[in-house]
């Protein structure tokens, strides 16, 4: 069954590890499973992070992100909130590739997927209906999993050693882990610590991440500042701006409201 029988209200969620030489390139292994009780679409908004994603999607009523399904898609990065209207009832299995991944994968840009969601055959050509078929009729999500592995192999071996070979995208990896590192707030540090410019690191990133470096930053800095607000820290706002980086509290707030779409202050008090 592609997604849970009526009468049940189900969301289900999960991950599974990636190993081997995919793991070069690929994250993890997610789906997710739900039946809502709501009669009409329910919204659905997630902070993402800097990457792509191939997808296989079902449900119920045969439409998700505009889009006819079951259908292999491809994600590019979504660069504001990922707000997505559940149907009533539906599942996605999906796998998430490392920030510049799905570039090394594919040795091409990504950047004109960014904010935009495509066929998975635009991006991997033949052979996305016969996988997209074999997932769908899999059962569980380890077989998923592994089904999806498979697909992707075959681009792995004919890239072969490229992949590794593939500095850019080993800088571009090297400077996300360190962004990741709540002391760094500008791009100089970064960019030193990975032996290239600022202006060689912007642009790596837009070919392998299909964003900017201070985007990518700022990005981790704002889910900072989530994390400490949900903890109910950051009472000093202007102080939590200053430590993230931001020039001031007004550029942090325009910030924050952007992407998370309410104020700091409000989304503090759960408004």
């Amino acid at each position: 069954m592609l997604w849970p029988e009526a009468g049940k209200q189900v969301f289900d969620a999960g991950r599974l590890p990636v190993r081997g030489p995919l793991g070069q390139v690929v994250a993890y292994y997610w789906w997710v499973v739900w039946r809502h009780a709501r009669p009409r679409p329910f919204r659905q908004q997630v902070l993402t992070n800097p990457v792509t994603h191939l997808t296989v999607e079902a449900a119920e009523g045969g439409i998700l992100h505009g889009r006819p399904v079951p259908a292999a898609l491809v994600h590019g990065l979504v660069t504001e909130v990922f707000t997505v209207d559940l149907p009533l009832a539906g599942r996605v299995a999906g796998i998430a590739f490392h920030p510049g991944g799905l570039s090394a994968l594919l040795g091409r840009s990504v950047h004109e997927l960014t904010d935009a969601v495509v066929g998975a055959e635009e991006v991997f050509g033949p052979g996305v209906a016969t996988f997209t078929e074999q997932v769908l009729r899999t059962d569980d999500d380890e077989s998923r999993r592994d089904t999806a592995l498979t697909f992707l192999s075959a681009h792995l071996e004919h890239r072969g050693e490229q992949v590794l070979a593939d500095e850019g995208y080993r800088t571009v990896r090297q400077a996300v882990e360190l962004m990741g590192n709540r002391d760094h707030v500008s791009l100089a540090p970064i960019a030193e610590q990975v032996h290239v410019s600022e202006r060689t690191l912007q642009r790596l990133f837009r070919r392998y991440v299909g964003a900017s470096p201070l985007w990518v930053l700022r990005r981790h800095r704002l889910q900072d500042a989530v994390t400490t607000l949900d903890a109910g820290q950051g009472r000093d706002l202007s102080a939590l701006a200053a430590e993230l980086g931001f020039a001031d509290h007004a550029h942090f707030t325009r910030a924050f409201t952007r992407v998370i779409g309410v104020p700091p202050s409000h989304y503090r008090r759960g408004g």
